[in-house]
């Protein structure tokens, strides 16, 4: 049940987690934020979601700061049961979704294909009784994982009887189909294979409620990917934010309504003091028919919802650079730095336009000779730094006009310098607080594994690791400084009660030494708290810079060993000749893809100058198709499947691929370059 949003809460709550913010993130950067109504019911839709609960934190964040907006966000009606999460997230104004994959539950019996080949979609149960409450049309079959392969679910389109029903869609995967088939197994009691059923979730009062928030002028934020993932693309759209956003102006078309999409544009975002540029888009204005169509509803109701969902795909591809595959986003990330390579460095707000132009430009022309020379190119170079193991910017450091031997070694020297002196004023807070460190790292993994293992569109499962980082931090950060404390002013009082062991103590070990007696017990304690943050701030934040000086050390020492300062200086030439390459190619290519391209500016910054742009959908026929699912879940995002049912979601990734196939093969890259 939804708990309406406590303010105090609310600022206090953000209050916190901005501080965590502020320790993990280097630079949170907001672009157009000036772009949301600082009054009116907004809904923003936001993506690529690939930082699972830490995304809802930094939008709170930003849309407090830059639009004075208390934002609501839907929640995983299971995230909302969780004691610390629950609590917090319902206080702050979250909106609980059900999830039919959250109230699987294992099957009685085996199911099986007993006609794979003219009739794929009837499945067979042994020992089963399909008539049971919990198979329900709309609700869901999932099999177990076989092997390398993910999880495969369909949805029940008829329940025939105990021991027969239908589904929507066959089963596709190979090892689904090995545990359905029958020819390896005559027995008839031992045919098929074990299931799960998850049920059907009508969302009548979610979406009244979302209606309701809306209404009164709320703000709600929603992701309508439905999950989060740790993939270089959107995943396919759920229609979730379409039927909200017709369902409030089918109740009243004047209320103002503006849908903002949002992009989460993160470097590293699994990785602690990474940077992040947030982007707000145009506002999306929807279609009066749009909204009529939607209340006739039947196929014309299809038609207003997909039209509108394609339309905020397209609002959230202008503004995350989405990429086909990790490979092809490092390699426009490259060509970035090599660009133009002399002039002035880019600002972090337009380091996320210049890659999305370049992704552009890069799709239309992939397959020509002249691109397809320079990503070769461009591939090696990147393997070369890697052998080497520098970066790119580090590359400077083989020019020995600039930078003789001599000038490279007293730079090694500071720096080695500098890093002891760092270690030495680390070395408190990483002692007192190593138990924060510890078990963050291992909580953060084990929740990792836990979801890649439950999930089909994880790579790796780094979406939840700075959540998990961040909120044990949260939790046990706050304890170890209460306990120090406590041990710290019973040794005080101890001291000064002159009790046995203060004497068999050396002397800097009394408390009696450094404290007076004329302080109170409670001002000791309360200074001795704000003392530990203070030092944990100190500790992270030498730390951090002792991290990049030793990130800075490999190219010097590569500079002063003969054998690979010669290598570098090569790698050196091949950059300055492929910058010369890349720069001359963009420059021809630019302005065939943007009218606007200028080789001085690149891109120009965004300003609040027309605040009446925005993406302008239209009601348009949408192609009938069979419900489909992100790599085999049930259609629909969290909570959304009772809606459903009738749209084809939305992607980048091309639909002639499952992506449960494309999921595994990216798996299967990824672990043989671990081996590697």
């Amino acid at each position: 049940m939804h708990r309406k949003l406590v303010p105090w809460i609310y600022d206090f709550g953000l209050w916190i987690f901005t501080l965590c913010l502020d320790i993990f993130f280097r630079q949170v950067y907001p672009r157009g934020a000036w772009r949301v109504p600082k009054t009116g019911p907004v809904i923003i839709v936001a993506g690529p979601h690939s930082n699972q609960f830490v995304d809802s934190i930094v939008l709170m964040r930003l849309l407090k700061s830059h639009a004075d907006r208390r934002v609501s966000f839907l929640i995983a009606e299971k995230s909302m049961k969780e004691p610390y999460i629950g609590t917090m997230a319902g206080a702050m104004g979250a909106l609980p979704v059900a999830r039919g994959m959250d109230q699987a539950k294992l099957g009685k019996g085996l199911v099986h294909l007993p006609d794979p080949a003219n009739d794929p979609t009837l499945i067979n149960g042994v020992g089963t009784d399909f008539t049971a409450p919990d198979f329900m049309v709309g609700g869901s079959i999932t099999l177990p994982k076989l092997g390398k392969e993910t999880p495969e679910t369909q949805i029940i389109a008829e329940i025939i009887s105990q021991n027969e029903l239908r589904i929507k869609k066959p089963f596709e995967t190979v090892g689904a189909l090995q545990q359905l088939s029958d020819s390896e197994n005559d027995n008839l009691s031992q045919k098929g294979s074990k299931f799960k059923v998850a049920p059907h979730i009508d969302q009548s009062k979610t979406f009244n409620a979302v209606i309701e928030e809306l209404l009164s002028g709320g703000c709600v934020g929603i992701f309508p990917e439905g999950g989060s993932h740790d993939r270089s693309n959107l995943l396919p759209l759920k229609p979730g934010a379409a039927i909200m956003a017709l369902g409030l102006l089918n109740r009243d078309p004047d209320c103002g309504l503006s849908i903002i999409p949002c992009g989460m544009n993160y470097f590293h975002a699994h990785k602690f003091r990474s940077r992040a540029v947030i982007e707000f888009g145009h506002p999306i204005k929807v279609d009066p028919a749009q909204i009529e169509a939607y209340r006739a509803g039947g196929n014309k109701k299809r038609n207003a919802v997909g039209s509108l969902l394609e339309t905020i795909h397209d609002g959230l591809a202008a503004v995350t650079q989405l990429s086909p595959d990790h490979d092809t986003l490092q390699l426009i990330q490259a060509s970035r730095r090599l660009y133009n390579s002399t002039s002035k460095k880019m600002p972090l707000s337009l380091v996320i336009e210049f890659n999305r132009r370049l992704l552009t430009g890069y799709e239309r022309y992939q397959n020509d000779k002249r691109v397809t020379r320079v990503k070769k190119a461009v591939l090696d170079y990147n393997r070369q730094l890697q052998t080497l193991g520098v970066k790119d910017h580090q590359i400077a450091w083989s020019d020995l006009e600039e930078r003789p031997w001599w000038l490279t070694l007293y730079t090694l020297l500071c720096r080695l310098l500098k890093l002891v002196l760092l270690a030495i004023g680390t070395l408190p807070g990483l002692v007192l607080f190593w138990p924060v460190f510890v078990v963050a790292k291992i909580i953060s993994v084990k929740k990792q594994r836990k979801a890649l293992a439950a999930s089909e569109v994880k790579l790796q499962g780094r979406d939840i690791v700075s959540t998990w980082k961040i909120l044990v931090a949260m939790g046990l950060a706050p304890a170890l400084y209460v306990w120090y404390t406590v041990v710290t002013t019973f040794w005080l009082y101890y001291n000064r009660q002159d009790g046995y062991y203060s004497q068999r103590f050396p002397w800097w070990m009394n408390g009696q030494t450094f404290i007076p007696d004329w302080v109170p017990l409670w001002l000791f304690s309360t200074t001795f708290f704000a003392l530990m943050i203070v030092v944990t701030f100190a500790a992270l934040r030498t730390g951090e810079v002792g991290m990049d000086i030793i990130k800075s050390l490999p190219p010097l020492l590569a500079a002063l060993n003969p054998t690979s300062a010669k290598s570098l200086y090569k790698l050196r030439m091949r950059r300055q000749a492929l910058s010369v390459q890349i720069t001359d190619l963009i420059n021809t290519l630019g302005p065939e893809v943007f009218p606007d391209f200028n080789e001085a500016w690149i891109v120009a910054e965004a300003h609040p100058t027309s605040t009446t742009d925005s993406f302008q959908s239209r009601l348009k026929s949408m192609p009938s198709s069979r419900p489909e699912s992100r790599g085999g879940r049930p259609n629909g995002p969290p909570g959304l499947s009772s809606h459903s049912t009738s749209f084809q979601p939305l992607s980048s990734t091309a639909q002639n691929d499952s992506l449960v196939e494309v999921n595994r093969k990216i798996k299967d890259v990824i672990k043989e370059r671990e081996r590697d």
